[in-house]
């Protein structure tokens, strides 16, 4: 009797430092992007482009915290002749948006104790556009500043059950409300995919 006793609170002791919660996270991604509007002014597949994420524990499935993303956009317009008035000018083009993004950001866990742990999430913020043109010797620009909403969602995986470190998996939705007059260009918006690593500390 006494034996089965100390084995029930024994286990009552130890069960709590196995449930492990981390509290905490630290992300680094790659992040690949799609223009979806604008496709006029860039339309190529960006692999030029990072997340950097933290995150703090809100309750045990629930997290919040920022995120800091920088893309950059391009095109090429072949050479051609434009012409204004009794002006002409023979150029080829090089369009570039550089976009970057501030969010305060939060991500429900569907599951925090498992290897595979997937989430979703939803960010808003700020958005800092910079477009720039470039043509033969001459070059011109505009910066817009706008609110950026971003729905996201993906996974972690972890080696180990208690591993601090897992592969981050995620794909995102980017609205931004930077405009452009100068360049004639509309709300700006995107679709990406992010790979890294994260830290999840305890």
């Amino acid at each position: 009797m006494r034996g089965s006793l100390f084995i029930i609170i024994f286990l009552g002791l130890i069960d709590p430092l196995q449930a492990q919660y981390f509290d905490k996270t630290y992300s680094l991604a790659l992040d690949v992007n799609v223009p979806l509007g604008n496709t006029d002014y860039v339309n190529r597949v960006s692999a030029r482009g990072f997340k950097l994420g933290y995150r703090e524990m809100i309750n045990e499935k629930l997290f919040g915290g920022v995120d800091f993303t920088n893309s950059t956009y391009t095109r090429h317009v072949p050479r051609q002749t434009y012409t204004n008035g009794t002006n002409a000018l023979t150029t080829d083009l090089f369009n570039y948006a550089y976009s970057y993004g501030l969010t305060l950001s939060f991500d429900y866990f569907f599951n925090t104790e498992q290897k595979l742990m997937p989430y979703a999430g939803l960010g808003v913020g700020a958005s800092y556009m910079n477009y720039r043109q470039f043509f033969n010797v001459y070059s011109k620009q505009n910066e817009n500043w706008g609110v950026l909403v971003r729905p996201q969602g993906g996974v972690l995986y972890k080696l180990k059950e208690d591993s601090r470190w897992a592969f981050l998996a995620g794909v995102h939705y980017d609205y931004s409300s930077a405009k452009s007059k100068d360049f004639g260009l509309d709300a700006f918006n995107n679709i990406g995919v992010q790979v890294g690593v994260i830290m999840l500390e305890w």
